[in-house]
């Protein structure tokens, strides 16, 4: 290419227009960046690096060089040299604010004073508006609007949006994304424009985190066109030296610099030179990688040990030394129609959630994973991270209305999600059930990291779906005859280890079921029923633990009973253990176990299943074991690679209890006057342990100690009296798993809990730190299995933690402390930090601020009194039967799972009934009757 040389006349041209600024182009204009000691970790507060990133911007750009731009950069600091800021057209600042803020220097803002009279133009970026409290150093009055002090904050992705389309700061600018550290309230003057605004949910205000969300309308950049001449801009983001990569920013900020100068901004924008390109800057500092601590699953693993021995709970020194207590709350959450939530779920737990959408997407949060009755989850962030407190739900999904089983056998609340879910971390999916009124139940699989329900889901898990692949049908499929509906997903969910299947157990129906759901195609793959031959609510497998996994992908699951419950029948596998494989062909059944009085226990609904499986992590060499519990109160030994029942049939009706096919204890047992299964609360009763009579319904928690010793924890009542709810201590009992070379393993009760009195307590979790420091903690529901948890006035759970090898009371939550929660959940664990849903998530650890107890606190509810005597005439007085019929002819005529006939009322004592109406299970009931027609009514039920 030949370069032409310019003629003499053309060189006369060129030199006339360049003195005399013509040919269309501006005379020059001198703008000087100013920035600062970088002040925070790397990639935020990088002054340096952002005026050099400010300094390519203009000198790369086609309209400031046409502009005759002169760029002058200061990078790290005010200039020593007061001559610098001679003949400047615009001030960039970039640097800290507040009580560093250069102007705090009296020569400088005299100076900056001065230019500014003079009409020199000014850009403040980030903290560069931000003035103390008491002073605004005359920016305000310069820029337009400051910030005083460092009253609130928010670090999110936002959409940015012109307010004003016609300001040349804004042109050939649309809305669009961007991640930043906003400040939301700035103190504007008189004539100030707002140019750009975003929706902000601000997460620092008056000094402290916010926990509730508060999203509004707020203004990030602003114009100000001074009285006196002069143009001013201001920006509250470029908190991260990544924002100057965005070009939608870029542009922003080459337009207000060319605008503050003098400069006209042309149609379309400035232009961007540097186009895609990314300016070269040190990354924000990497996160130090640490052992994950997540918490997946109920009881914290597929095996439902209930033990962690990673030193993930507080210690005992922790807790007794005075600083443990409630340390944040979460909001409430979300209640239905007027009914406030209560979480059955017990929370889980992820170290380390990346969000995938959202204002706070693409952070990293620890977080709890919540689940409530009224049909919504969760995930709540599980500790500060930078401006985000701790329990602020980072998101929400409610996957729709709640069922409301009639009559309302669960306490009188809505019947939305029971179970707890169960994480598949490799595969980032939350797997949870609800049962809403259109579909009934359903499995949902969410993205973990947006709560959103993936394609294909949910799944319905309806009869005529779970009978299509019933692996343990009968001759003839038997059609529901139910007059209510009480068919419950309570148990906890469960995956297969490589996570293609999610097991889902059902109870509370004409019969259980457990479910394999595949996970891949997102279907019910196969299912098996509790009988071949379903008949009166019996086999459901309804305990809180659901089935247990073990590492060869078996599954295990344990049923129970409803009154009347036993049916002498093939195939029935009512109050049973259950092994199954899940094979090509479906789930199949590999094992049992059947105790040895099932036939009695199943007629009086003293389920097998309350609770569910507890399988012992098992080292190498060792028999791998399990352990069942139950509403009898007995604990049960099992070797699961040597179930001893038949896999067509339970045992026989008249089989001693030497002859139990569990792990029996050598001794002689003094419930039944030879060997038998270990009573751990009692009174032994064949007949008496439904309702509030119930023994246990938790499943046990394993602890192997440093030393190497193996023990099993249980939680239930001891009952005062065999037929009366009244409970004593112990609630809490040790085991200690007995093993000896020449006989089988056993149980023996090695400790008892003899000062706390549990009303209904949940499943135990043991924490400890490498087989030390092992601490018990059980949440109790503080209310009877009868009593309802409907209204803000409901009954409040307290938290407990014991000594776990002497059960020594070691800590508990105050009285109230803890809200209304569900029944049957446990605490989770992680980072030192106790995790308890109730209609919130509430946090315990130790911490040198801790919250006094939320809203005001109530008491433990006080033990029933007796009801007050009322006098024959009285009672004389009663139509009876009127107030039979009219109140409970309509369900006890017409039994159905834990609904008892009549006929097993009327064996009761009438001390017991007359409990029952007065202040037990009945009570709904019996309201608004007088003492002499609820002991008529009870006399007349025992005819």
């Amino acid at each position: 290419m030949v370069r032409k040389v310019p003629t003499r006349g053309c060189v006369l041209l060129l030199l006339a227009c360049s003195l005399l600024a013509g040919c269309g182009r501006e005379p020059p204009r001198k703008i000087v960046l100013i920035g600062g000691a970088a002040s925070e970790a790397p990639g935020r507060h990088d002054y340096p690096d952002g005026i050099r990133a400010l300094q390519a911007l203009l000198e790369a750009s086609p309209d400031a060089r046409k502009a005759g731009v002169e760029v002058v950069a200061f990078p790290d600091g005010w200039p020593e040299d007061a001559s610098a800021l001679e003949g400047a057209h615009a001030l960039v600042w970039y640097f800290d604010g507040l009580d560093r803020h250069p102007l705090t220097d009296p020569a400088r803002r005299a100076q900056v004073e001065w230019l500014v009279r003079e009409g020199v133009g000014l850009v403040a970026l980030h903290q560069a508006s931000t003035v103390p409290t008491d002073d605004d150093l005359g920016l305000r009055e310069w820029l337009g609007a400051v910030r005083a002090g460092t009253f609130d904050r928010t670090t999110q992705w936002a959409r940015i949006e012109p307010a004003v389309l016609s300001h040349p700061v804004v042109r050939g600018l649309q809305a669009f994304e961007h991640r930043d550290e906003f400040y939301p309230t700035l103190r504007f003057a008189p004539g100030a424009l707002p140019v750009l605004v975003a929706d902000l949910d601000v997460q620092y205000r008056q000094g402290a985190r916010l926990v509730e969300t508060t999203p509004g309308r707020a203004t990030v950049a602003w114009t100000y066109t001074r009285p006196g001449g002069g143009r001013s801009f201001g920006f509250t983001g470029t908190h991260f030296l990544a924002a100057f990569d965005d070009a939608a920013m870029r542009k922003v900020l080459l337009n207000a610099m060319l605008w503050s100068a003098g400069t006209e901004v042309r149609g379309k924008g400035s232009r961007d030179a540097l186009g895609g390109s990314v300016f070269a800057h040190a990354p924000e500092a990497p996160q130090r990688p640490r052992v994950s601590a997540d918490w997946p699953t109920f009881q914290r693993d597929p095996l439902r040990s209930g033990w962690d021995d990673g030193g993930n709970a507080p210690s005992r020194t922790d807790i007794v030394g005075g600083s443990f207590g409630l340390a944040w709350e979460s909001p409430r959450l979300d209640g239905f129609e007027g009914h406030p939530p209560r979480l059955y779920a017990s929370p889980l737990y992820l170290d380390a959630l990346r969000l995938g959408e959202g204002p706070l997407r693409g952070d990293t949060f620890p977080a709890v994973i919540a689940a409530s009755n009224t049909g919504y989850v969760y995930a709540v962030n599980a500790a500060t991270v930078a401006d985000v407190a701790a329990g602020r739900i980072l998101w929400r999904t409610r996957l729709g209305a709640p069922c409301r089983l009639q009559p309302s056998p669960l306490d009188g609340v809505p019947t939305g999600i029971l179970s707890t879910p169960v994480i598949d971390v490799a595969r980032g999916r939350l797997y949870v059930t609800h049962c809403d009124p259109a579909n009934s139940w359903q499995a949902y699989a969410l993205d973990v990291h947006t709560g959103h329900v993936l394609p294909g889901w949910p799944v319905r898990l309806d009869e005529d779906t779970l009978n299509a692949v019933n692996r343990n049908a009968g001759p003839r499929r038997v059609p529901p005859r139910r007059k209510h509906d009480f068919r419950v997903q309570r148990a906890a969910l469960n995956l297969s280890p490589d996570g293609t299947r999610l097991y889902v157990g059902f109870g509370e129906t004409e019969t259980g079921w457990t479910v394999s759901v595949d996970t891949v195609q997102a279907r019910v793959r196969s299912a098996f029923a509790s009988q071949a031959m379903p008949h009166r609510g019996a086999g459901g497998i309804w305990g809180s633990g659901g089935p247990a996994v073990d590492d060869d992908g078996h599954v295990y699951v344990v049923t129970g009973s409803g009154f009347e419950g036993y049916k002498d029948q093939p195939h029935d596998w009512t109050q049973s253990v259950m092994k199954l494989s899940d094979e090509a062909s479906g789930l199949t059944l590999r094992g049992t176990y059947t105790p040895f009085n099932h036939c009695r226990s199943a007629t009086a609904d003293i389920d097998l299943g309350s609770g569910g499986a507890m399988l012992v992590p098992a080292l190498p060499g060792e028999p791998r074991l399990m352990v069942v519990g139950g509403k009898q109160g007995n604990a049960y030994l099992l070797d699961r690679d040597r179930l001893p029942g038949r896999l067509d049939s339970r045992p026989r009706c008249d089989t001693p209890s030497s002859q139990d096919g569990s792990l029996l204890p050598p001794q002689v047992q003094p419930q039944f006057g030879a060997r038998g299964p270990l009573n751990a609360f009692g009174p032994y009763s064949e007949d008496d342990g439904a309702m509030d009579i119930a023994r246990a319904r938790s499943v046990p928690a394993f602890f192997r100690d440093a030393q190497g010793r193996q023990h099993v924890f249980l939680t239930g009542n001891t009952r005062r009296h065999v037929a009366m709810p009244e409970a004593k201590p112990p609630s809490l009992v040790r085991l200690q798993i007995e093993r000896h070379t020449d006989a089988s393993p056993y149980l023996r009760i090695a400790a008892r809990q003899d000062s706390e009195v549990m009303l209904n307590p949940g499943p135990p979790m043991v924490t400890s730190r490498n087989g030390q420091d092992a601490i018990v903690w059980v949440l109790d529901e503080n209310a009877r299995r009868s009593t309802s948890l409907a209204g803000d006035d409901a009954p409040r759970p307290v938290l407990y933690a014991f000594d776990a090898d002497t059960l020594t009371l070691l800590w508990r939550s105050a009285p109230g402390q803890l809200y209304t929660s569900g029944k049957y959940n446990a605490p989770a664990f992680a980072r030192g930090t106790a995790f308890v849903g109730t209609d919130r998530i509430q946090a315990f650890r130790v911490a040198e601020t801790l919250l006094s107890g939320g809203a005001a606190t109530a008491p433990a509810p006080a033990l029933p009194s007796r009801l007050e005597d009322a006098s024959e005439a009285n009672i004389a007085a009663v139509d009876a039967a009127a107030l039979y019929a009219a109140r409970c002819a309509a369900c006890h005529d017409h039994p159905f799972g834990n609904i008892p006939p009549r006929s097993v009322i009327a064996a009761h004592p009438l001390p017991r009934i007359v409990e029952a109406l007065s202040h037990g299970a009945m009570r709904v009931q019996a309201s608004g009757l007088t003492s002499a027609e609820i002991q008529a009514l009870g006399r007349y039920m025992k005819q």
